[in-house]
């Protein structure tokens, strides 16, 4: 029997991951060819910022090496996107103009990074994001003339990139539109805690902030202008006028700046199949089995939107994947729901852990224990008695167990007084156990130097 013809338009990490599920169920179901834009074989995104810090190297965040695509008979086409789908006929147009037939197609085509308004229609040079190895390169060119980084986003791509421009031995300050760091993921006391360590650091912030205005800035001299981007570079030829030198903030405050990265967040790239005629909303519309709205047809990953969800984090994704190769290999008949996801950080040595609801309400209760001498910060939310939220800064040993409560769904506010403390201080008996599929174990604070989020890194 012929193998039918799988092709997956997108090769990062979510395609990486459902080609090994694809591989461990039914290794010679398929014929399976693989299309990315980026020109790279498939990396682990999350490990960009230790390669801007320059800890490790590109070659060493790759995932499936070109070697590998061959090894397991996947064609592999680099540099040459998918510009068009014939849905009806099934069938697919590169940028090269090569046209390929398909019995089924994945769409994995990841997100976009958002851009701020003022940046948008800004041809400065030294305006960047902060999402693929491409970045980087442009970003580490950009670093060597540069002594100065302003980083547009407080979230974990904005201090992902602070802290790994600061590792480059730049001043970096940090611009950030929320009232704290990580607002998504930590209360204000948590976010505050983060902000002093990083400021001890040498990293400045500006909260409540936005960016008004990119600007070249005519107040420097040409020799002036050119030692700032040289960074004590002996030439003393005038810079070009297209180059970036200033920000502007919304409260009227100046920067002076040779490099803005940008990392304020993500959309779902969904343009492709958009104009190919698929149900897209925010993100292109799947249901429970991975499946767009044109039956031959799944998506999986960033680019996708399952009810009023979409997806950032790994773990959902990596869910995704499992569900996605049990229909293709027809193995099991498992569906896609959106499950609760921890979110762990280590910045500098610094320990942090957010799982479920974060932020006090009139529905909810919570306990607090911050122990201002040592730096440990401990927060529990309830609501109608069990336990929804936990926020963690500085001791996060008993971060997966609060996350094992949490899927629970237990009445166990009766515990407190004592819940706060840790596991070792309650009646383990009490609590019904529970080990959630993925997650590791939480070690104590050791020296890291970068953040990493989702439930399985």
């Amino acid at each position: 029997m012929p193998k039918a013809d799988l092709i997956i338009i997108g090769n990062g990490m979510a395609c990486g991951r459902l080609l090994d599920e694809i591989l461990k169920r039914d290794a010679d179901r398929f014929r399976i060819t693989v299309f990315g834009a980026e020109g790279y074989a498939n990396y682990n995104r999350i490990m960009l910022s230790p390669v801007l810090a320059g800890e490790i190297t590109a070659e060493q965040i790759v995932t499936h090496s070109e070697q590998w695509y061959r090894d397991h008979q996947i064609t592999l086409h680099s540099d040459d996107p998918v510009i068009e789908i014939d849905a009806e006929n099934q069938t697919l147009t590169c940028q090269s103009g090569s046209l390929f037939s398909y019995d089924t197609l994945v769409l994995a085509t990841g997100s976009e990074p958002v851009i701020p308004p003022a940046a948008r229609d800004c041809d400065l040079e030294g305006i960047l994001s902060f999402r693929n190895l491409k970045d980087i390169e442009r970003i580490m060119q950009k670093v060597r003339q540069s002594r100065h980084a302003t980083v547009v986003g407080g979230g974990l791509l904005g201090l992902e990139a602070a802290w790994g421009l600061r590792q480059q031995g730049l001043e970096v300050t940090v611009i950030h539109r929320g009232g704290w760091l990580l607002n998504r993921q930590l209360d204000p006391a948590a976010g505050e805690l983060l902000k002093q360590s990083l400021e001890s650091r040498g990293i400045r912030f500006h909260l409540n902030a936005e960016i008004h205005h990119f600007a070249t800035n005519p107040g420097i001299s040409s020799d002036e202008s050119s030692a700032l981007l040289s960074a004590g570079s002996k030439s003393k030829a005038s810079p070009t006028p297209k180059t970036l030198q200033k920000v502007t903030l919304s409260n009227g405050t100046e920067i002076n700046t040779d490099l803005a990265v940008i990392a304020i967040g993500i959309s779902p790239n969904h343009q492709l199949a958009k104009i190919s005629g698929l149900d897209c909303d925010r993100g292109i519309r799947v249901n429970d089995r991975m499946q767009s709205s044109h039956q031959r047809i799944y998506a999986l990953g960033e680019c996708t939107q399952f009810g009023n969800h979409t997806f950032g984090l790994v773990a959902p994704l990596w869910d995704q994947a499992a569900v996605l190769a049990d229909q293709l290999c027809q193995t099991a008949d498992s569906r896609f729901s959106v499950q609760p996801c921890a979110t762990k950080l280590k910045v500098s040595g610094i320990d942090l852990f957010s799982a479920g609801e974060f932020l006090d309400s009139p529905e909810t209760e919570s306990v607090v224990c911050q122990d201002s001498s040592s730096g440990v910060y401990r927060k529990l939310i309830f609501r109608n008695q069990v336990l929804t939220g936990a926020v963690l800064y500085g001791a996060v040993n008993d971060g997966n167990w609060y996350f094992e409560l949490i899927q629970q769904s237990q009445q166990i506010q009766h515990l407190s007084p004592d819940l706060i403390f840790g596991r070792r201080y309650c009646d383990a008996e009490l609590i019904t156990p529970l080990t959630p599929a993925g997650v590791e174990e939480i070690p104590t604070s050791t020296p890291e130097l970068r953040l990493a989020t989702g439930a399985t890194l």
